[in-house]
């Protein structure tokens, strides 16, 4: 296991970060271009569960964070 030091604890927020931020735009790209068809409910689903998985790993590195 990686020792939590300010650099590592400082990539793992950069990088939840980054992927929480991409996947809300992919979430509200594929909310806001839903017409209907089985791609775009596809694309719906998908940015859904992409979007629960980097809120869950946010609160993960959040979590560790906070135990040091």
């Amino acid at each position: 296991m990686t020792k939590l030091t300010p650099d590592v604890a400082d990539k793992l927020q950069t990088e939840a970060r980054c992927w929480l931020i991409q996947a809300q735009r992919d979430f509200q790209d594929a909310l806001f271009a839903q017409d209907g068809s089985d791609e775009s409910l596809d694309r719906y689903a998908e940015a859904r569960a992409e979007l629960d998985s980097a809120e869950a790993w946010a609160l993960r590195v959040v979590r560790a964070l906070r135990r040091g």
